[in-house]
């Protein structure tokens, strides 16, 4: 199961990205209803709708497991809907938008001569990475089926897919007013993860038992059952060797979104940082930082790092096998 849907359409080229074109275009994305955005290859990316409302971002003290940044709990209310990707963007939906599949993009990535700021000093990703310019990306690399989501994608590489993406749509008369695509919010990723849920996790209390967590086996691939029935190359995982999984095998949250815990890190848009407490509006979090947000945990985390309130930092320009998005189709901020 997957939701890399069929799309009946030509092939449309248009600021280096190959996007699905047909003689009747698709009405563009209508408040309260889910949307499928269509890419070249008769590939959509499909997003549902996630309401407004209010919810307590990050986790009390009584969580074992909670960590001080996700302290002190802050009551969020997001004061317009918006969309965002049922599954993690895959290698079949990057290579549809860019050309790239994912041993392209890394080959792309360890050919970069652009020096950074990383690490406390200027260098390239590659260096950062501790890669050579002539490495061999298989060498590098897990699955690369299309059905799986992509990494070796850094938060730079997604922002400048995103403004294409706007560029392409609003052309087309298909991007609503006031919305854009992009990264979704670190507080939008949580309340769109949650579900409502007021729990550790969306399917209830992570409780453990020995190193696996029962809740987390239906619902996400972390480090403990990541390596179950793991095939081909991957990457060592609690002594065996697991990877990123397909997209959607596991059971989705209340919302109809799958892997929003587990499989790969998801970049969110915000710049790291405290969390505010008592009552924010439409969060965006901090003007500056250093590092960027992302959430819900890897098929290499432990248990603790599947939780909704979870949070991590990397550099923008970092691109690694643990990372990947979650496409959002959000408010303008």
């Amino acid at each position: 199961m997957h939701y890399l849907r069929t799309f009946l359409a030509g092939s449309l080229i248009l600021s280096g990205i190959a996007w699905g074109a047909t003689s009747t275009q698709p009405s563009q994305p209508t408040i309260g209803v889910n949307w499928s955005l269509p890419f070249a290859d008769r590939t959509t990316v499909d997003l549902a709708w996630i309401p407004p409302g209010t919810f307590t971002m990050g986790s009390p003290e009584s969580d074992r497991m909670s960590k001080a940044d996700e302290r002190p709990q802050t009551q969020v209310t997001l004061t317009h809907g918006f969309w965002i990707g049922k599954t993690i963007f895959t290698i079949g939906q990057w290579k549809a938008a860019t050309g790239l599949d994912v041993r392209g993009q890394l080959s792309k990535m360890l050919h970069d001569d652009t020096l950074f700021d990383l690490g406390g000093k200027k260098q390239t990703v590659r260096d950062f990475m501790r890669f050579a310019k002539d490495d061999d990306p298989g060498l590098r690399l897990a699955g690369e089926d299309e059905n799986l989501p992509m990494y070796f994608v850094s938060w730079n590489d997604v922002k400048e897919l995103c403004a294409k993406l706007n560029d392409r749509e609003r052309a087309a008369g298909r991007l609503p007013a006031g919305y854009e695509y992009n990264l979704p919010t670190e507080a939008q990723f949580e309340y769109a993860c949650r579900a409502g849920s007021t729990e550790a996790t969306y399917a209830g209390p992570l409780v453990m038992s020995g190193r696996d967590a029962p809740v987390l086996d239906k619902i996400a691939w972390y480090g403990w059952n990541s390596p179950d029935g793991y095939v081909g190359k991957g990457f060592a995982v609690s002594g065996r060797t697991g990877g990123p999984r397909a997209v959607a095998q596991k059971e989705p949250n209340a919302w109809g979104l799958y892997d929003s815990l587990g499989n790969i890190w998801q970049w969110c848009r915000d710049w790291y940082g405290p969390l505010p407490g008592g009552s924010v509006t439409d969060p965006t979090g901090p003007a500056t930082g250093t590092n960027r947000v992302n959430r819900g945990g890897s098929f290499g985390s432990g248990a603790g790092s599947e939780r909704c309130a979870c949070r991590a930092q990397n550099p923008p320009a970092e691109a690694s096998a643990y990372r990947g998005f979650r496409l959002a189709l959000c408010p303008v901020q």
